[in-house]
């Protein structure tokens, strides 16, 4: 969309545009109370509701990458518009995908814990951080009395989120060495 322009981006940012209206608990949650509540359907409406972000910044990178010397030369040279995409466009916003993709595996751990706190994501006799909280909230009494169940569930749901999220920075390091600088 961002290399070609024209129709095809008008078409597919309206698609984007579409699927970024849709609220993602609001449609996860009414998923979860038509068909029950579990992972597939989690699964399914993260991917569904969630891919709208990363398009518009790749999109956003390629417009300024069709636009960059490197390319013009490439275009001069003969390169025809597939060779430019998988030689040079692809792999400038690879690092930028990648960090995106560690941050949107960070959201979707804490999607899923939410959904399965409020019973709306894997059922309960599954394990998740959502279920193991979501078993000690009955009442105030409870929650004091069973904190070594949910406070290092909590706990760990933050270092995991915490640690893709370096695991994206430092991919992004490896992948982009102009971020070094």
């Amino acid at each position: 969309a961002g290399y070609f322009g024209g129709w095809v981006d008008n078409l597919i940012m309206r698609l984007v545009d579409i699927f970024m209206s849709m609220p993602f608990y609001v449609i996860t949650i009414t998923v979860a109370a038509i068909f029950g509540p579990s992972i597939w359907n989690v699964m399914i409406m993260t991917g569904m509701l969630t891919w709208t972000n990363i398009a518009r910044i790749v999109r956003a990178q390629t417009l300024s990458l069709r636009e960059i010397e490197f390319v013009e030369a490439a275009r001069a040279l003969g390169l025809n518009a597939r060779e430019i995409m998988f030689r040079h466009i692809v792999p400038n916003t690879l690092g930028l995908i990648i960090v995106y993709a560690t941050l949107g595996i960070a959201s979707g751990i804490l999607s899923e814990a939410g959904l399965s706190y409020l019973g709306l994501g894997v059922k309960h006799p599954l394990a998740t951080w959502g279920n193991m909280i979501n078993s000690v909230t009955g009442s105030s009494e409870s929650m004091l009395k069973y904190t070594y169940i949910w406070i290092p569930v909590g706990l760990l749901i933050c270092l995991t989120v915490v640690a893709f999220n370096f695991v994206g920075d430092g991919l992004r390091d490896a992948f982009v060495p102009k971020m070094k600088q």
